[in-house]
């Protein structure tokens, strides 16, 4: 995940579900009630309207860049990215990021955390048509690295998250876990910048 668990973005996210409510309705003279953005996004792959789908991700990326320069960073998690050996985690392990942001969201996000080197592949919500908690961004990432489900573990900062990983039969965990990890190590050992 990124949003919440790696940085936490500066985004209206109230005013974009209110546009693209009303996008919708404009477009399709019905009603698309959201909990999540997914929602009305799930709705258009119903009606098989690509090019509809690729507007809608072009007024959420507008939303998610306007202020990606006052992103926050998570520090410790970052920590964790650029010393995975400090943590035990071997060298060969690779990061992935499966996230409902878009893809141009994610890449600056982690140009500003400076890690964007340490992340091998990014799954953005332009890259799957079923949205979490379906398990196809998983997958994809699975089947990437060509790895066994038992071999990847997955964090993110919500239940939907945890939800995302048992669809997909991968052992999901909240990123606070790994947060407390991180400063307990850290308060315990010298580490380098």
């Amino acid at each position: 995940d990124l949003d919440g668990t790696i940085v936490n973005l500066t985004v209206d996210w109230r005013a974009l579900k209110d546009n693209l409510v009303k996008r919708y309705r404009e477009i399709y003279k019905e009603q698309c009630d959201v909990k999540r953005v997914s929602m009305c996004l799930e709705k258009i792959v119903e009606k098989n309207d690509e090019n509809i789908l690729e507007n809608f991700f072009g007024v959420i990326r507008h939303y998610e860049l306007e202020n990606i320069r006052d992103t926050q960073l998570i520090e410790e998690i970052i920590f964790f990215i650029k010393n995975k050996d400090f943590f035990g985690v071997k060298n060969d392990a690779k990061f992935a990021i499966l996230s409902l942001n878009t893809r141009d969201t994610i890449i600056q996000a982690l140009e500003l955390a400076n890690i964007r080197d340490k992340i091998e592949l990014i799954i953005g919500r332009e890259d799957v048509r079923k949205w979490k908690p379906a398990p196809e961004g998983l997958i994809k990432i699975q089947n990437h690295f060509k790895i066994k489900k038992e071999e990847i573990v997955y964090f993110g900062d919500l239940e939907n998250d945890l939800l995302t990983g048992e669809n997909a039969g991968i052992d999901a965990y909240l990123i606070d876990d790994l947060k407390n990890l991180v400063n307990k190590k850290k308060s315990v050992k010298k580490y380098k910048k």
